[in-house]
């Protein structure tokens, strides 16, 4: 993943739970926030997409010392009318606290049923696949 692909998530004082660090379900605001910023970037916007499936790994917790975030996303997979991601949350330092990896349909919702992925869409999309090593 580059740090273009990055959105920076400023930390909120309603994000921390009793622990003192941000609360887990707070972590799939971040990342949709992320996903959402980059999304947009390949023409899709935030009501043409659900989620299907997650997957979240905690690395480390979010402390709030940290103030802001950095959410990075990157293609995995591309399917007809699907797209999974993968996901992952950097501290101020640029370490890794959290990986994702996120199942997402594209969605019409006019006719409330999935889409097919257009071709300028996948074009765009493609561009932004991870290279396996």
């Amino acid at each position: 993943m580059s740090g273009e692909d990055g959105h920076r998530v400023q930390m909120r004082w309603r994000d921390l739970d009793g622990l003192g660090h941000v609360n887990h379900t707070v972590v799939l605001t971040y990342l949709e926030e992320g996903r959402d910023a980059f999304l947009k970037r390949h023409g899709i916007r935030r009501e043409e997409y659900v989620v299907g499936r997650c997957s979240v790994d905690f690395q480390s917790e979010i402390d709030p010392a940290f103030e802001a975030v950095t959410v990075q996303c990157a293609v995995r997979e591309l399917g007809r009318s699907s797209v999974t991601t993968s996901e992952r949350i950097l501290d101020h330092t640029g370490q890794v606290v959290v990986n994702a990896e996120f199942a997402i349909v594209l969605w019409d919702p006019a006719q409330r049923a999935s889409r097919p992925i257009t071709d300028s869409e996948r074009a765009s999309l493609m561009r932004s696949k991870e290279v396996k090593a």
